[in-house]
């Protein structure tokens, strides 16, 4: 047997195992035939999206944003209304809950360009947001904020722990969450967390901490 004909014959070897692979060719190839088939692997899916684990990790993480966005904005009319007129707060909370709205945009964004879809039915866990009183003190309500950014922090960690063990393995979602939540989620917390204790040493033993109050407000007011 000639070089040449061996050559051919590994040639067709290796394009009949391609084409009985789950491949989109092999797809295509089926859907041309006389008995037609589907075109189900003519997707944008590959690495870690190929599996339902991942997919159903970014659905609730963009869930999550969704919910804690509606959290900061209750917690913004709040300090917003005539009773309160806590501009600083106001503009704060309003901030927060318009940025994890456009991060949960960003999500569907991401999810639709790895090849998935978002469910919206997908049902929520976090049972005790029902029971929380949004209409809370300026120290209550920045210690909240503090806690719900810590929570979408963590679950951030979770998705890159998660990335980072299966069996396909995919830098380009480890770097996705990096990148767009894991840094940006650590300024925020340090921030807020800074002016958690600041607020909490300013009002600290004062029988009346209105001024302290005001004047934390418009510093507020001012740098955010």
């Amino acid at each position: 047997m000639n070089i040449k004909l061996v050559a051919i014959c590994v040639l067709t070897t290796f394009c009949v195992g391609y084409v009985t692979g789950e491949y989109c060719y092999n797809d295509v190839v089926g859907a041309c035939s006389p008995v037609g088939g589907e075109v189900t692997n003519c997707n944008s899916k590959y690495g870690a999206f190929k599996g339902e684990e991942i997919l159903s990790s970014f659905q609730y993480y963009s869930k999550s944003h969704i919910l804690r966005s509606f959290q900061y904005l209750l917690m913004s009319s709040h300090f917003g209304n005539y009773e309160k007129n806590r501009g600083g707060f106001e503009k704060l909370y309003r901030k927060l809950s318009d940025d994890t709205w456009q991060q949960a945009i960003d999500i569907v964004k991401f999810i639709s360009k790895r090849g998935g879809h978002m469910d919206f039915r997908l049902a929520n866990e976090e049972k005790n947001d029902k029971i929380i009183d949004y209409e809370m003190y300026e120290l209550g309500s920045m210690a909240k904020a503090l806690d719900i950014q810590k929570r979408l922090a963590s679950e951030a960690f979770h998705i890159h722990s998660e990335v980072t063990r299966v069996k396909e393995h995919d830098p380009e979602v480890a770097s996705y969450i990096e990148n767009n939540f894991v840094h940006k989620h650590s300024s925020l917390v340090r921030d807020l967390a800074g002016h958690t204790n600041d607020l909490k040493h300013l009002i600290a033993n004062q029988p009346d901490p209105s001024l302290s109050l005001y004047l934390f407000d418009e510093y507020l007011q001012k740098t955010i």
